[in-house]
């Protein structure tokens, strides 16, 4: 990164968003304690009074940018693609996000290069509710449930860049199909504090689009599947034992990665400290002690 390059690019994609909403979303990102970021606004062909909203703030950290409708997958997309950051953070057009959340999430960052994605607790408003995620979540953690939240994580660039990884087209879902990728390229962890306000109405995809949003999740559970084995009966014991949530031992044994090794991509899985390296191509399998 050049030195003109802030720490953090913030990705804001905003579609039709209440005045009200957008407005604290933007000001709760203005008002952070650490400063070093520029705010990438993307208008993705709104129709209602946005646009007005987002020219009022002067600041010079905004970035705006307009464009025809696209749908919010081609706008993260193209969001990440002119990203100047060493970290991009969400950030939804109706969420408030707490004063120290950059701070936070930076240190951790800066301190622990194998952690690629970081989140937070949220706090859901208007009726007040607190989702305590998993400090350490883990690939078989990811397939019992969602670990970690979309508009609450910032991620280091060089793990996208690195890996060529950007959201694909799993409408509804498209943060969870991510997170089923990226985690087997970098570490997941969770700041057990509240640092976002998520706020919570009829008009949100979970609530809108509930029975689509349950049947993509149910297909990336099972590329989830096919990425550990393709032996269904296997698959089916697993999914057994996820659902009774009885794989603690599992978690202390096994994990699942990919790396590049002479610049291709290889899978590779620790098992009682063993260390085995798969690749597509040649489909050899060889072993070593970690």
């Amino acid at each position: 990164m050049t030195e003109n390059c802030p720490k953090i690019s913030v990705l804001l994609p905003v579609y039709n968003t209440p005045e009200d909403y957008l407005r604290e979303a933007i000001e709760s990102i203005l008002k952070q304690t650490y400063t070093d970021f520029e705010l990438i606004i993307i208008n993705d062909g709104s129709t209602n009074n946005a646009e007005s909203v987002i020219r009022s703030y002067t600041d010079e950290r905004i970035r705006y940018f307009k464009q025809d409708n696209r749908g919010l997958i081609d706008t993260l997309n193209c969001g990440i693609s002119i990203c100047r950051g060493a970290y991009i953070a969400r950030m939804d057009a109706d969420d408030i996000s707490c004063a120290e959340r950059f701070a936070e999430q930076v240190n951790i960052l800066d301190h622990h290069p194998q952690i690629g994605v970081v989140g937070c607790w949220i706090k859901y408003f208007p009726k007040e509710d607190v989702k305590h995620f998993k400090e350490y979540p883990r690939y078989l953690d990811l397939l019992e449930d969602n670990v970690i939240a979309h508009p609450a994580v910032m991620i280091r660039k060089s793990v996208l860049d690195r890996f060529d990884v950007k959201y694909a087209n799993y409408l509804y879902a498209e943060d969870y199909e991510l997170w089923s990728r990226l985690i087997r390229c970098c570490e997941f962890y969770n700041i057990q504090k509240i640092l976002l306000n998520y706020r919570k109405h009829p008009a949100s995809i979970s609530a809108v689009f509930a029975e689509d949003q349950l049947a993509t999740l149910y297909q990336i559970k099972n590329e989830m599947l096919d990425f550990l084995t393709e032996d269904k009966k296997l698959q089916k014991e697993l999914c057994r034992v996820f659902n009774y949530s009885r794989y603690s031992f599992l978690q202390k044994i096994f994990s699942l990665k990919n790396q590049i090794i002479v610049n291709k991509k290889c899978k590779v899985i620790t098992l009682f400290g063993w260390q085995f390296y798969l690749q597509k191509k040649e489909k050899k399998l060889s072993g070593r002690k970690k």
